[in-house]
């Protein structure tokens, strides 16, 4: 059980569906190999992933930063 009374299976079922589903549309890997991944493979290529977006996220707002900078002047 979650700690909220669910059924932990069902709800285990649906995060690791979820995290086949981000693997998969975020790198060229089809569904079956990522099942065929280990949970500790796809907890560091999600952390991959994770990182990869944050490093862009950074990136985005640096730049909007700099040409706000540059209209104000």
């Amino acid at each position: 059980m979650t700690s909220d009374g669910k059924p932990y299976g069902p709800f285990r079922f649906k995060e690791i569906v979820k995290e086949i589903y981000a693997i998969t549309k975020n790198t060229s890997t089809s569904y079956t190999e990522v099942l065929q991944m280990t949970p500790l493979e796809r907890r560091y290529v999600l952390d991959c992933l994770v990182e990869e977006s944050n490093r862009i996220k950074e990136k985005l707002e640096k730049a909007k930063e700099e040409s706000t900078n540059r209209k104000n002047k």
